[in-house]
């Protein structure tokens, strides 16, 4: 296993980039919380006291389950800490712990996260001695990589013992990595190259990656401490309730208003040397025509301030080095991938950045429907995003595209939650507007038992043509709402994963209150926020998607349903349980898929599947990646560790083939793009040069290449549907067209 992907530590510092350093002893220095963090923490309590959806006292915390949590989010593979210590843990925290966070103390997970950095570093600066050593390849054993589930070694010679396997199984991957995948034995591997040199490569990899993790530990900030200590408690609550420090914080606001302030440019760290690898689209950083991808930042300045020698830093440091208020300058020290040799100074003003690859796209697909070309649309919306302050919003961007695709004259409309994980409910109910006249969308219980409905007034409608319903089991929250409310008008075809991901219940972000707030820096208004779960939200039918999620009527073979990753799977998760349906009557001036005929349709689509070559594939595809999923153990022996990869890669390669084949399938397509979208590739073409898209040469219609099998097979419903149903009813008028049944 490679030290860097060691999920005991994954899990922890998922955010700290890789930075290589020399292997020198180090002390490792404690952290403490501050002043500022109990009294968020005693905020925090009080949030989660009086305003969760379960209402439980903090007095009612699993004191022991709690704290074996936290120690498994830093030692996850319980490679660092013995019984002994665990022992220890609860013996010194476990009567107390709730009194602590009553009085905003995080001293007992500041001092659980000191032992583990002070034995984890010298645990790894152990490992850099042992790897000097050489390895044994030809061990008759198997290694697992899956420790969860094993018990707290009883002793530190016993966990010695641990490492060593691990490191050799480590050597065992690093040559085999090295090794050509269509070469099937350690013979013929080292005809060129001999068996010492890839034990020589494999040694200074080994080092170089452990060595990082030394550096990723120390980087660690008592912030970040904070927020995995407060987070594990709140997943005690349920597994959406999360406390968020100011950077996370940060980061979620960026990620739902899909826009930010700054240069407009994305970095990444490599070897201590902070890279750009993007100007974004219509960005100052792209605007100036002086930074290029691959350019490195040496140093950064505010306005006219001294600089800041930023090699070797955090990259996230960095990051907040360069951002800022809007309109104010920063200046940058470059060294010009054009011309290594050199330095120079680049001064940008930041301005806002809009993020326009995350919003809702479009496509039209051409499809043959009883011997006549026919569009269908697709909107792929990858989650329900909005902005209080006049950015994108989920429903106008989605209301544009459907204007588009009518322009096209599409007979069908395909609405791709698969990728969304969820969003702003507000928007989700609005949404749901555009495809229904009017009625009931989402019922919404508080944690006073009061159930509140929520409804579409507007008896404006975007699209009254037949709607498919795109979900797989990472649709979430508001996808499911949608999905849903959809499915109970008998407005959409929800097809895809047997059923979506589960999770039923409403967030509301809670920023931390003025007087906490006044610790913090006065200059700024940023504060720390909890995500706490406040209501659980049900269907118009009554049923609630908690757990169960929406089923599917036209399911779709995936390898999802295989997967630990729809809310079942979590934690702390609310019950499932329903209330009163709402009773309304379907409006007649809205399409509706009549179940009479669905039966019709699933006839045909049973038909059509039973000699199909993509699906084939696919079962095949998902049975062999579920043997593979499940496989945990692996050998030691590099010549059979060599063997099994050969094969694996025959394997997979047999798989790339026959999928690459499947092309043919697929139907021409045509991209739809917002305004924005539009406006920005304009602007970046504009700055760096090129014609702008009105000048674009590139075809109407092309083949896409690579086939998406879930996709594929939805146009193919909408195709069957359409067959069954032609003429289709009039998509473009304006006005409201009778109710239609099918």
């Amino acid at each position: 296993m490679n030290p860097t992907k060691i999920p005991s530590t994954v899990s922890l510092f998922s955010t700290i980039l890789l930075l290589v350093i020399s292997t020198i002893k180090t002390e490792a220095s404690d952290l403490f919380p501050s002043a500022l963090m109990k009294h968020e923490t005693q905020w925090l309590m009080k949030v989660l006291e009086q305003a969760h959806f379960n209402k439980v006292s903090i007095d009612e915390l699993n004191s022991t389950s709690f704290i074996n949590r936290f120690v498994s989010k830093l030692d996850k593979q319980k490679l660092y800490f013995t019984k002994a210590e665990i022992d220890e843990f609860h013996l010194k925290y476990s009567k107390t712990i709730n009194l602590h966070f009553k009085q905003g103390n995080l001293l007992p997970g500041f001092e659980i996260y000191n032992k583990y950095k002070q034995k984890s570093i010298a645990r790894l600066e152990w490992v850099l001695e042992k790897i000097k050593e050489k390895p044994a390849l030809f061990q008759n054993k198997i290694y697992s990589v899956d420790r969860e589930d094993s018990q707290w070694k009883k002793s530190e010679e016993v966990l010695d013992n641990a490492w060593i396997d691990l490191i050799n199984f480590d050597f065992t991957r690093e040559i085999v990595q090295q090794i050509d995948s269509n070469v099937s034995s350690l013979a013929l591997a080292t005809e060129e190259k001999s068996l010492e040199n890839y034990i020589s490569e494999a040694r200074d990899n080994l080092s170089k990656s452990y060595s990082r993790w030394i550096k990723n530990i120390q980087e660690f900030e008592a912030s970040d401490i904070q927020e995995i200590y407060l987070t594990t408690l709140t997943h005690m609550f349920d597994p959406h309730t999360v406390f968020l420090n100011v950077k996370e914080k940060e980061k979620f606001d960026q990620a739902m208003n899909n826009e930010f302030v700054g240069i407009g440019a994305r970095l990444q760290d490599e070897d201590g040397l902070c890279t750009i690898k993007e100007l974004l689209p219509g960005g100052p950083a792209e605007a100036s025509r002086e930074l290029e991808p691959e350019d490195v930042i040496l140093k950064v300045a505010q306005s006219e301030g001294d600089y800041v020698d930023v090699v070797d830093m955090k990259l996230t440091k960095i990051v907040e080095l360069i951002k800022g208020p809007k309109d104010t300058l920063v200046r940058l020290e470059i060294r010009p991938i054009k011309d290594p040799s050199s330095t120079k100074e680049v001064r940008i003003i930041r301005d806002k950045i809009k993020l326009t690859e995350n919003l809702a796209k479009g496509y039209v697909k051409q499809v043959e429907v009883n011997g006549e070309k026919t569009n269908v649309g697709v909107i792929e919306l990858p989650s329900f995003y909005g902005s209080s302050g006049g950015g994108p919003k989920a429903t106008e961007d989605v209301e544009e595209l459907i204007q588009k695709l009518k322009e096209h004259e599409v007979k069908g409309i395909i609405l791709d939650l698969r990728r969304n994980g969820g969003g702003y409910l507000s928007e989700a109910v609005n949404l749901a507007g555009l495809f229904i006249v009017r009625g009931p969308v989402v019922q919404v219980k508080s944690t006073d038992g009061k159930i509140r409905k929520k409804f579409d007034f507007n008896p404006k409608i975007s699209w009254n043509g037949p709607l498919l319903t795109l979900v797989s089991r990472y649709s979430a929250s508001a996808s499911e709402i949608v999905a849903g409310a959809l499915q109970d008008h008998d407005r959409s075809i929800i097809i895809g994963d047997e059923f979506t991901h589960g999770k039923g219940t409403v967030q509301s972000m809670v920023q931390m209150n003025l007087p906490f707030n006044l610790l913090s820096n006065q200059s700024s208004k940023k504060s720390s926020a909890a995500k706490i779960t406040i209501q659980k939200y049900y269907l118009p039918s009554g049923k609630s998607t908690q757990i169960d999620g929406v089923k599917s009527d036209v399911p779709i073979p995936s390898i999802n349903m295989f997967l630990p990753i729809g809310e079942s799977d979590l934690d702390n998760a609310l019950a499932n349980d329903n209330i009163p349906p709402v009773n309304f009557r379907k409006s007649s001036d809205q399409f509706v898929f009549g179940s009479e005929k669905l039966d019709e349709l699933s006839n045909k689509i049973k038909l059509r599947r039973e000699n199909s070559e993509i699906l084939g594939y696919l079962n095949n595809n998902i049975d062999y990646f579920n043997k593979k999923r499940n496989q945990k153990a692996f050998p030691m022996d590099l010549e059979k560790r060599i063997d099994l990869r050969y094969n694996e890669n025959k394997k997979n390669q047999e798989l790339k083939d026959n999928f690459e084949s499947l092309s043919k399938y697929s139907f021409p397509t045509k991209d739809i793009s917002l305004d924005i979208v539009t406006q920005q590739i304009d602007q970046s073409r504009k700055a760096r040069g090129i014609n702008t898209l009105g000048d674009d040469k590139t075809p109407e219609y092309i083949m896409p290449k690579e086939l998406d099998i879930s996709l594929n097979e939805s146009i193919k419903v909408m195709k069957d549907y359409l067959e069954l149903a032609m003429p289709a009813p009039s998509a473009n008028k304006t006005e409201k067209t009778k109710k239609t049944e099918i």
